[in-house]
């Protein structure tokens, strides 16, 4: 029989971390994680927990509270894994922490949950564990305090983290190197296709060296998995709006002809290249409808809004009329739905190289220099440059971010006008195929945002028990010693 290594979860979001460690169960004749408790503050994400561990699994409420430490106390007395990446949101390499105005930046240096990591310590004191799993944000390694007692000397967050684990009994250093206790790892480094860096810092009370974790994709090893892994998925098109105030819509106006051109080219294109027998002929039979109205408008040097608005209102309505984004064949699909894109941005999806973005497609020295997407260009130049960033089916994604909730744009699909659904956020995450998140579509991208990924959470949990394993052999050489010592 297996023996159970139980697991607390913090800060669990959608379930990245339990679903790798659960995942690790398949492979292991000698043990099993079980997922005690999870717990989170958001109400999506524990809905999504849920439906995936249970509701007695799951604590909902704020790890701030008195309340909500007593529920985990009384509940996870006996653990032997608690895991957990606590919000810092000056860390992140993404946020305005680096990039916003000074009044947002110090507003971030005082927000609360830049210190959860305090009530993550306060709880593995309580409770005690084998086994400890830190995980954050690359960004953490720059970030630094004045140390207690010494003006003026700083010293690195995830320095102190480590030293306050080992003044609680753990050891935190890492096999083969003498300095290390922590690591940085790529999620592309162990098959999730997406590049994600994070810092891990495994410790444990055995008294043991914690495992090295060697990549086992990229270089000479296993290729990389890239972005084919949404290949598969079904065709879809987004609704495509035209507000009256959006930007640089004078630039759509004086270049009329072309920017019809491009997106029935597009259309053409993606119905020529469909392989879905039932989904070509509705986008052909799309293609044909919007070229009839396309011929009538497209010479007119009038009202050119105007017709632009009711050929895209066609589009619109031909897109439900022929059902070509229909899912009620496979419900797993429901999260697999495009967000509405204005036409602006969709031209600049149809005109960005795979694999390109808008920083090269503005920079005039580029093979990849476009005019009208440098016209087409909406943000200032002086500061954000990298907002579009179109992906290709031969590399690992960038970094899924929360920040997908708000507007998406650096995650485009290399093939289709728009930018990733949740459903396919999920997968170059490495969720399963079946995994449903919970709530608003943007609730979905902040959970999948944020998530560990499963693949290297299940990297990790086998580290455990490879630690977990070293020991037990440790205890029966000792054990046949002594027996042998006594003969």
């Amino acid at each position: 029989m297996k023996k159970t290594l139980k697991v607390l979860d913090l800060f669990a979001g959608g379930g990245g971390f339990s679903t790798g460690f659960l995942q690790v169960n398949q492979n292991q004749p000698d043990y099993k994680f079980e997922i005690t408790k999870a717990v989170e503050i958001d109400p999506a994400a524990c809905d999504t927990l849920r439906g995936h561990l249970g509701v007695d699994k799951v604590i909902q409420g704020d790890i701030t509270c008195s309340s909500v430490k007593e529920e985990i106390y009384k509940s996870c007395a006996d653990i032997d894994v608690i895991i957990g990446g606590p919000p810092c949101q000056t860390f992140s390499l993404a946020g305005p922490a680096r990039s916003g105005t000074k009044e947002m930046r110090e507003k971030l240096k005082n927000d609360p949950r830049n210190t959860l990591y305090k009530h993550f310590f306060e709880i593995v004191d309580k409770l005690e564990p084998d086994f400890v799993v830190f995980e954050n944000v690359e960004g953490m390694l720059s970030k630094k305090v004045e140390e207690v007692g010494l003006k003026g000397k700083q010293v690195q967050v995830i320095e102190l983290i480590c030293d306050e684990l080992g003044s609680k009994g753990y050891t935190t250093n890492i096999e083969n190197s003498i300095l290390d206790r922590f690591q940085v790892l790529n999620a592309a480094d162990f098959g999730v296709p997406q590049h994600r860096k994070r810092i891990i810092i495994i410790a444990n009370r055995l008294g043991l060296d914690n495992p090295n974790i060697k990549p086992t994709h990229g270089g000479k090893r296993v290729p990389y998995n890239t972005v084919k892994a949404i290949r598969h998925l079904p065709l879809r098109l987004p609704e495509i709006s035209l507000p009256k105030n959006l930007k640089n819509i004078d630039v759509l106006k004086s270049n009329y002809k072309k920017i019809l051109e491009l997106f029935m080219k597009k259309i053409g294109d993606l119905a020529i290249n469909e392989a879905d027998a039932d989904n070509k002929l509705r986008l052909e039979k799309l293609y044909q409808r919007l070229n009839v109205e396309f011929v009538s408008i497209v010479g007119k040097r009038n009202y050119k809004i105007q017709g632009l608005k009711r050929f895209l209102n066609l589009y619109n309505e031909l897109i439900i009329e022929y059902g070509i984004n229909n899912f009620e064949e496979d419900q797993l699909l429901t999260n697999h739905q495009s967000r509405v894109h204005n036409f602006r941005d969709v031209i600049i999806f149809i005109e960005t190289k795979p694999g390109s973005n808008s920083s090269r497609f503005m920079n005039t020295k580029s093979d990849d220099y476009n005019e009208l997407l440098d016209y087409l260009y909406p943000y200032d130049k002086s500061k954000h440059k990298d907002t579009y960033v179109k992906h290709c089916w031969d590399k690992p994604s960038n970094t899924i971010l929360a920040h997908m909730e708000k507007d998406g744009l650096k995650f485009i699909h290399p093939d289709q006008p728009r930018t990733l659904t949740p459903y396919e956020a999920q997968l170059l995450q490495s969720f399963p195929n079946d995994y449903v998140f919970h709530g608003g579509r943007n609730d979905q991208y902040r959970q999948i945002g944020n998530a560990v990924p499963p693949k290297l959470a299940a990297v990790i949990g086998e580290s455990i028990l490879e630690t977990k394993k070293l020991k037990k052999m440790i205890k029966e050489d000792k054990s046949e010693l002594k027996e042998y010592a006594q003969v």
